[in-house]
């Protein structure tokens, strides 16, 4: 019981009006950013139920899948550091959020393409 892609487009297409929509209603963009946040991961979550089998094939151990997540979590933890001490981030904050932007990419990936090989 898949959702198909045209209905998965409308879904977002709807996270993105509501995340304009709370924007001119509050008034503030950040506002409007979390909303919109929100909605696509309800879309994801909604996105990811439906899939027949969302787990089967997600986990790969080659050593260039491997490479590939650690690549990603090298980026992530130098935006951090640059976020530190560019921008004056608090560290706790800023590393939790990468940890979290990075796992719930890769978890959403997975769980929408399972058969697709990074």
């Amino acid at each position: 019981m898949s959702l198909s892609m045209r209905t998965v487009s409308r879904m977002f297409g709807l996270s993105g009006i509501v995340g304009l929509a709370v924007w001119w209603l509050d008034g503030t963009m950040m506002t409007g950013m979390l909303a919109l946040i929100a909605a696509c991961a309800v879309t994801a979550i909604v996105w990811a139920i439906t899939e027949s089998s969302p787990l089967d094939g997600a986990i790969d151990l080659r050593i260039g899948t491997l490479l590939g997540h650690l690549g990603a979590f090298l980026v992530g933890m130098v935006s951090t550091l640059w976020m530190v001490n560019s921008l004056g981030y608090p560290m706790a904050e800023s590393a939790l959020t990468m940890l979290a932007t990075v796992g719930l990419g890769y978890a959403t990936y997975l769980w929408m393409e399972p058969n697709a090989k990074v």
